[in-house]
């Protein structure tokens, strides 16, 4: 038991200074550069100091809201849960679109390799 206890305080110790060698590793005396001496433009003095006060007028719009029907729970017994409503339905125009083809799998060829187990 006493082994151990010593073996903990060594890995501890350790770790600490593994710690301490890191953090004081790296020090630079040399100044960063600052953008101005990489010649990169810095944010003017003047920036909010703006005093023209051109506006312009603008008129309130009344917006309607829209309001949404309450869903009624279902009742099967279940005791609560979350009720989605359905989807809306759009009111837009235009074409319905065919599903996609579904593609057929490719026949043999040059590939090679393992076949694939069939599907369950």
């Amino acid at each position: 038991m006493r082994r151990r206890m010593v073996a903990a305080g060594a890995a501890v110790l350790a770790l600490l200074l593994v710690v301490v060698v890191f953090a004081t590793a790296g020090g630079d005396d040399e100044p960063n550069p600052t953008p101005a001496d990489l010649g990169v433009p810095t944010t003017p003095q003047n920036l909010g100091n703006d005093t023209d006060t051109d506006e312009t007028d603008t008129e309130p719009t009344d917006t309607d809201s829209t309001t949404t029907t309450p869903v009624t729970p279902p009742v099967d017994g279940t005791g609560g849960g979350t009720v989605v409503p359905p989807p809306s339905q759009g009111t837009g125009g235009g074409t319905g679109q065919a599903p996609p083809a579904e593609e057929a799998p490719p026949q043999g060829g040059e590939g090679g390799g393992a076949v694939a187990p069939p599907s369950p």
